[in-house]
């Protein structure tokens, strides 16, 4: 049984990520398996004769191929090939990520259900929310900004001004509304916190100098909303655009979800869209313009 065990921990192992022969010795240590080097290069050649493909790369074995399959039925295979084939050829940005997914999966599913899923393909469309797509590099770059409090450059295309131009900012907030990433970040020029929506930032880049958060997030305005428990389950604390926001479970399943908002505007309309699900418990500025807004929507159908 030690046999067995040590080389399912092995084939567990190699599955996440390639390893070297020190971290794998060491997870068989952990795991109360303790071998020789020579045992763990027997193990393996025992994986590569079931049909495994494990080589060794710049130190590391890696798990190159499997002979296990996934066991997706006939309709399971043909929806998920036929998801990410047809969105790859017209996804702008993930595309390629899309395809070499699609490619690995094709390796890992049974030749009866790819016969099935060739067979009849079914095509999607995708039409991109934002024009021009995000990109998600940029993305990367702005989160690991925000989060290393990192001066950025941003070259930017306002569309109030159609002008394009290099922008130094101080990154609060890369947060997600109405369908549309958009970074929130202090400008010097400015001498406050700008909305700017990433689709827009054509090149980012990290600079050298660091500077303290804590002046902007005064800025922001607090907010708190007491979810049903159907809008909680669905939404979690995603409601509040703050990875820091608070969750108090209430007695009937619900929640109350307490953060921070970079803009009061955009929250205003992800919470409407919830209807009686939410209330909106405060902050002061959150709770006038929420009132404001249904007020006036009111209006228009009095």
């Amino acid at each position: 049984m030690g046999a067995t065990r040590g080389t399912l921990i092995l084939l567990r192992t190699l599955a996440e990520k390639p390893r070297t022969q020190r971290q794998l010795m060491e997870i068989l240590r952990d795991s109360g398996i303790n071998k020789e080097t020579r045992t763990l290069r027997r193990w393996m050649e025992a994986l590569r004769d079931a049909g495994f493909e494990i080589e060794r790369r710049g130190g590391n074995y890696e798990l190159r191929g499997s002979p296990i399959r996934i066991a997706f039925d006939d309709y399971e295979t043909l929806a998920t090939l036929s998801v990410l084939e047809s969105l790859a050829v017209r996804e702008p940005v993930y595309g390629n990520s899309l395809k070499s997914a699609a490619t690995k999966l094709r390796e890992a599913l049974p030749p009866e259900a790819l016969r099935f899923a060739d067979s009849g393909v079914i095509e999607f469309d995708l039409d991109s929310v934002s024009d021009p797509p995000e990109n998600p590099e940029i993305i990367d770059i702005l989160r690991r900004a925000t989060h290393q409090h990192r001066r950025t450059e941003i070259l930017y295309r306002s569309l109030r001004s159609d002008n394009v131009r290099h922008r130094t900012v101080e990154p609060v907030r890369v947060s997600y509304a109405q369908r549309a990433h958009r970074l929130y970040a202090y400008e010097r020029e400015e001498n406050r916190v700008t909305e700017f929506r990433v689709n827009r930032i054509r090149e980012a880049k990290m600079l050298p100098e660091k500077f303290s958060p804590e002046a902007h997030r005064h800025s922001l305005d607090e907010i708190r909303v007491q979810l049903s428990e159907k809008a909680f389950t669905a939404l979690g604390k995603t409601v509040v655009p703050d990875d820091n926001a608070t969750i108090e479970i209430l007695a009937d399943s619900g929640a109350i979800v307490s953060g921070t908002t970079p803009s009061v505007f955009w929250t205003v309309r992800e919470l409407a869209a919830l209807g009686p699900e939410a209330e909106v418990l405060g902050g002061p500025k959150l709770k006038e313009e929420f009132l404001s807004f249904l007020k006036e929507t009111s209006d228009k159908y009095a």
